[in-house]
């Protein structure tokens, strides 16, 4: 329908658990909510990317990122904690992931190689190669993003006068 032949899914998960631990007695005292680290957190994210080739309908290669994070938090800060454990565990999933991905990539560069009669690689009609963008796209993007950088630049500067 879009002409398209390989498309790639990326979908993700997060679970999040929180128990009280030994120091949640504490809490009895108002000074122990706020100070004594009392929950215990735990955050575990994963990061899947899967290559399909539609036409075939075949799975061509799949990378997953994972992260696991093992915190502690007071009563009192514990949706703050919990927000941010959240946060650094999808990123360290994302970072595992593309590591994941250049390591399938290049072993599916490997597979192609050696078998290059289970891989035909054919251009469509049209086909200009590479991905590249006509010189006119690639100079209103060039100037776009100058002037933006140019203008965050200013911004900052101006800031830092005052």
């Amino acid at each position: 329908m879009y002409g398209i032949d390989v498309i790639t899914l990326v979908s993700y998960d997060q679970v999040q658990h929180t128990d009280e631990g030994m120091l949640s007695l504490s809490y009895w005292t108002i000074v122990g909510a706020y100070t004594v680290r009392g929950e215990k957190n735990d955050t575990g994210t994963m990061v899947d990317a899967v290559l399909y080739d539609i036409p075939s309908r075949k799975m061509l290669f799949r990378a997953p990122g994972t992260s696991r994070i093992k915190g502690s938090s007071t009563l009192v800060n514990l949706s703050e904690q919990l927000r941010t454990d959240s946060l650094n565990g999808f990123h360290l999933a994302a970072d595992n992931l593309v590591t994941n991905l250049q390591l399938e990539l290049d072993r599916f560069r490997k597979k192609v190689k050696a078998m290059p009669e289970s891989y035909a690689i054919e251009h469509q009609p049209g086909y200009t190669g590479g991905g590249s963008l006509e010189a006119r796209y690639a100079l209103t993007l060039l100037v776009i993003g100058g002037f933006a950088l140019w203008s965050s630049r200013r911004k900052e500067g101006f800031r830092d006068k005052f």
